[in-house]
């Protein structure tokens, strides 16, 4: 036995266990191993293989040269075949003497397989990513797979991209604060101030001065120093007119300028002061109908109004509830310095079914008193408020069953069209009346139910 065998045999053991191709010849370029590798990249049977002349078996390989140059060859491309294989291909030397040379070598086809499968790894991560910052947002910015949420979404990520007004439309606790600040976070105004006027928490008597600000002694009881108003504050940043249907009338008018010239005179004072301000205004009213009855300025509202979102309420995104809850959960925690564990399936369900008129913040409420009542790290039905775990009245329908017996179909129906209002969304509603949503569609079709119904 030569000094080469002896040297692959001593390392046969880790050469069978190697994912690469690898072949051996000796000096005179005859195949001395190839491990089962070999066969699986090239296709060629190892036995015929064996005691062959390389140049015999694959005629354009570069083994031969490394054998007369005594140089190793890296990242080679060679055809076996139908095949092509990248070898780096090096020789070996006993005391100085050439013996031999190995080549180790993967299938081309087998890299482009995994660079395609790499690809769309990275696409699916990305994605995924996109999504889980659908779900979480600017910290508070929780949007889920709803399709409104997600169009919510995208529109606010628009709007982050320019200086148009904003209007965000929305019941009481849908987060349109929330949507505010990821607007501005999001901007190139991200690095200048956010100011937060509430509109309907300040009197009337003291928005005009909090908000245009005044100089000294401009009316009794000023502050001798004088006052920078909001409006000046948000200078270079972003404003956010939150409750905007609830600014009086006359106040109205010298917003609708500022917005138009750009500028601001304090109060008591004649000098104007120039604005860089982005205006972001919310409400929880209509101000088409405000506009309609003589309450608002036709003016201001499309002023406002160029880039309009509107928040769905709770009820019509219950199937995220369990991704708000766990967000909110870990909000929670955080602020009460408590750690809970998880939320009972059955609480969940007592969510879930739930119509939430106070929306996201009612939900936070409610997890928080979960959080204050919680004794073994877990949320249950029993450390939620009473109101959640109630059970309907069974006649929910209000048939008088002495008088109009209803048909099985006119029950059935009912009973779809009652879900369907309170579950909008076709999978939550299927999953609730325990039928498939193929199904449910079907007897929607049957019954000559609109496919739109809310």
């Amino acid at each position: 036995m030569d000094k080469l065998e002896k040297i692959v045999r001593s390392i046969d053991f880790i050469l069978k266990h190697v994912h690469e191709g690898i072949v051996i010849a000796d000096r005179e370029g005859r195949v001395i191993y190839v491990n089962e590798a070999n066969e699986r990249i090239t296709g060629l049977d190892n036995k015929k293989i064996l005691g062959q002349k390389v140049i015999d078996v694959v005629p354009t390989s570069s083994l031969i040269d490394v054998l007369k140059s005594g140089k190793e060859r890296l990242g080679v491309k060679t055809r076996v075949n139908n095949k092509y294989v990248y070898s780096n291909i090096v020789p070996i030397y006993e005391s100085g003497v050439l013996i031999g040379s190995i080549s180790v070598f993967l299938d081309l086809t087998e890299i482009q397989d995994l660079n395609q499968k790499l690809e769309s790894a990275r696409q699916q991560i990305n994605s995924l990513s996109k999504q889980l910052s659908g779900f979480i947002g600017d910290k508070d910015f929780i949007v889920g797979r709803n399709p409104k949420m997600q169009k919510v979404l995208e529109v606010a990520k628009k709007a982050a991209g320019v200086i148009s007004s904003v209007l965000i439309t929305g019941e009481s606790g849908t987060g349109k604060e929330v949507v505010a600040k990821f607007i501005h976070n999001n901007s190139p105004r991200k690095n200048g101030p956010f100011i937060e006027v509430n509109c309907s928490a300040i009197p009337e008597t003291l928005l005009e001065s909090e908000l245009f600000g005044y100089e000294p002694g401009a009316f009794t009881g000023a502050d001798p120093k004088g006052k920078t108003g909001l409006l000046e504050k948000a200078n270079g940043g972003t404003i956010f007119l939150d409750e905007i249907g609830d600014m009086p009338f006359s106040i109205q008018a010298k917003l609708l300028r500022v917005l138009q010239d750009s500028e601001i005179r304090k109060l008591g004072g004649g000098r104007k002061i120039k604005l860089d301000i982005r205006v972001i205004s919310a409400t929880n009213r209509s101000l088409e109908a405000m506009v309609k009855s003589g309450e608002f300025r036709e003016d201001l509202y499309y002023r406002l109004n160029v880039i309009h979102i509107e928040l769905p309420p709770l009820r019509e995104r219950s199937e995220d509830i369990p991704v708000y809850a766990k967000l909110l959960m870990d909000k929670i925690g955080q602020r009460l310095n408590k750690k809970i564990q998880d939320i009972s399936p059955a609480a969940l369900r007592c969510l879930i079914n739930y119509h939430f008129p106070g929306n996201i913040r009612e939900l936070e409420n409610i997890l928080e008193k979960g959080f204050v009542m919680d004794e073994d790290g877990i949320i249950g039905v029993d450390d939620l408020p009473e109101f959640l775990s109630l059970k309907p009245e069974h006649n929910i329908l209000k048939w008088n069953f002495d008088e109009n017996w209803p048909t099985l179909q006119e029950a059935e129906k009912a009973i779809i069209e009652r879900t369907l209002k309170a579950f909008p969304n076709k999978t939550k509603a299927a999953k609730v009346l325990g039928i498939s949503r193929a199904t449910l569609y079907r007897k929607m079709e049957e019954m000559g139910l609109d496919k739109d119904i809310v």
